[in-house]
């Protein structure tokens, strides 16, 4: 071993221990990780330090095909999320499919495994989840039947065609890298094909039995554990509130929070500014405690007291409803308190849901991460205005409107076009995703503004940041080295067992690290390996995109399975049972089905 070699374990061991933990985001993580490889730190021969890559070396993957497709992708996606293209696709097919939950669950199944195909499988999960809930709230299903195959099958579809998903370009892009040609578009659809009818088969006639059944009826208030009271206070002239701010009275008033206040008549916004008046009705939420101190207060005349439930809500026109932190949100990492929410929104948030369950404490001193839920209440003016939020996802039982059905006719014909060129090497792959979402912006569909919102910068950053580590490992000789290794113990057995045994490492690396990461740390490993079995490198590779998209048995394996979390109000045990199987069943099918489509 090497001091090289050494010192990128090392990097890699850091890479990990600093994003399971929590202390880093994976963006920062993955951009410490390049400034690693061409920080000056060893000397060579004539005496000058120099570092594993050069810096050209070290920014390459910001400059790379895998990063333009990607951008794009996001584009296209976010261009077919705000026409309501989806809405037109799938509203028809799942009316006529609701009629029972067994038609249900697989209309589900087929379109949105086919929508991932060729929109990135995250929006796919948000596109379609507000659109799947409309139906399942209307004929009375739980939503935690249906949700998790939702995930699934995005990730499904996701390895149909090249750009399903990232780690399907990353994977390409380093073969491109190393031989001049990148896989083709429809290269993993035979496969993925076989594998998605295999796991649909075990969902539809086993796996629905071991989906829990979510009691439905349950109210918001109910789900998120909110055990507090919403009272109506009228503050007469002699109040000591009077005069002052919304800020210095919740500040004073414990955990009792002001959701709005009216004024004559009008429903005035919980601004942290808004200097009260006399006569003032606010309508306060909190824990009886502290509300009866609240009413102890001299000048505090109670005008109703209710339990927090949506009805009562409605009474003095607010209403209730549940909302995502959406993948990439500029909310994420930062409490509610930092981001002044009343303020910035209006609204105000009763509870926090992460991982299947409620938090305990104030919500406004939580730290917000990707897939947390908030129970949100405000009038019903300002919550509209939440549907174009890019930060935050509305779960409401409404269908997803169709914004223009021009605009969403022209995304649905643009697709097919950009398919059939990328498959018959009519154009490459990844001019024909560019062109996708030029027409999506030059059709009106998104305004470059949306555009550039729309772009995922975590998911570049990442990819920009980690892509330098495949270089690193094939520059030094790592990725060689590892595969010597693994031949000389499993050569004897042939390149088969050598392929079965990379594919178990990447269906459980995937389970617990984030796709993009496996694909770029196994991608050179998985060349050399070919090399080394004196195998053609590319099963090797599209092995791989199909087993980093098996992350069916954990909800931290992807941002499809973590989405659907809180509102599916899961748990681990479910993801495990569910989806240990289905993961099972890809790695199988892919040992034995690439070898035949794509011969060593």
């Amino acid at each position: 071993m090497n001091i090289e070699f050494a010192y990128l374990g090392t990097v890699l061991v850091l890479f990990l221990v600093t994003v399971f933990s929590g202390r880093l985001s994976i963006d920062v993580a993955a951009l410490l990780m390049m400034l690693s490889l061409v920080l000056p730190w060893r000397l060579d021969e004539s005496g000058e330090l120099h570092g594993i890559l050069t810096i050209s070396q070290g920014l390459s993957g910001f400059g790379s095909t895998a990063v333009v497709m990607v951008v794009s992708m996001f584009v296209l996606s976010a261009a077919m999320e705000r026409t309501g293209a989806a809405a037109l696709i799938g509203g028809r097919l799942l009316e006529r499919a609701s009629g029972t939950e067994t038609r249900l669950l697989i209309a589900v199944l087929v379109a949105v495994t086919l929508f991932s195909a060729v929109v990135s499988d995250t929006t796919s999960v948000l596109v379609w989840m507000p659109l799947l809930l409309v139906w399942v709230r209307r004929r009375g299903y739980s939503p935690s039947r249906f949700l998790m195959p939702l995930a699934y099958a995005a990730l499904l579809g996701g390895q149909w065609t090249l750009i399903g998903t990232r780690t399907n370009v990353v994977l390409s892009d380093f073969l491109r890298t190393q031989t001049g040609d990148g896989l083709g578009f429809l290269a993993f659809t035979p496969v993925a094909i076989v594998n998605w009818i295999c796991v649909v088969g075990y969902l539809v006639v086993i796996g629905r039995r071991g989906l829990p059944q979510r009691d439905e009826e349950a109210s918001l208030a109910d789900r998120y554990e909110v055990t507090e009271y919403l009272t109506e206070v009228m503050l007469t002239a002699g109040t000591e509130g009077v005069g002052r701010s919304l800020r210095e009275i919740e500040q004073g008033g414990g955990e009792v929070t002001v959701l709005g206040v009216i004024r004559g008549g009008d429903h005035l916004p919980p601004g942290p500014y808004l200097t009260l008046e006399p006569e003032d009705v606010l309508i306060v939420q909190g824990p009886i405690s502290h509300i009866s101190a609240l009413m102890a207060r001299p000048g505090v005349e109670v005008r109703e007291e209710l339990r927090v439930q949506d009805q009562t809500l409605r009474s003095v026109d607010l209403r209730m409803v549940e909302a995502l932190i959406a993948t990439g949100s500029r909310l994420a990492g930062r409490s509610l308190a930092e981001l002044e929410f009343p303020k910035r929104y209006g609204l105000s948030v009763l509870a926090i849901g992460r991982g299947g369950r409620s938090l305990k404490g104030r919500p406004v001193d939580e730290r917000l991460q990707a897939g947390d839920s908030l129970l949100i209440v405000g009038h019903e003016e300002v919550i509209r205005s939440l549907r174009s939020d890019p930060d935050l996802y509305l779960l409401e039982s409404r269908a997803v409107p169709v914004t223009s059905k021009g605009k969403a006719r022209l995304l649905v014909a643009t697709i097919p076009v950009v398919v059939l060129l990328a498959a018959l090497r009519l154009l490459d792959p990844a001019l024909c995703v560019v062109l996708g979402a030029m027409v999506a912006v030059l059709g009106g569909c998104i305004s470059m503004r949306a555009a550039y919102e729309a772009i995922d910068w975590r998911v570049v950053f990442v990819l920009g940041g980690m892509l330098p580590f495949g270089l690193a490992l094939e520059h030094t000789g790592s990725a060689s080295a590892l595969a010597a290794g693994v031949v000389g113990t499993f050569g004897s057995l042939g390149p088969h067992a050598v392929f079965a045994i990379l594919l178990l490492l990447v269906v459980v690396l995937t389970q617990v690290v984030e796709n993009t990461a496996v694909a770029v740390v196994i991608a050179p490993v998985a060349f050399e390996l070919a090399r080394a079995s004196g195998a053609d490198p590319i099963p090797f590779l599209l092995g791989t995109a199909l087993c980093a998209s098996a992350g069916f048995a954990s909800p931290l394996a992807h941002e499809c399975t973590l989405l659907v979390m809180g509102p599916g109000g899961y748990r681990f045990a479910d993801y495990l049972r569910l989806g240990v199987p289905a993961a099972a069943i890809t790695y199988g099918v892919t040992c034995v089905l690439v070898p035949v489509f794509y011969p060593f």
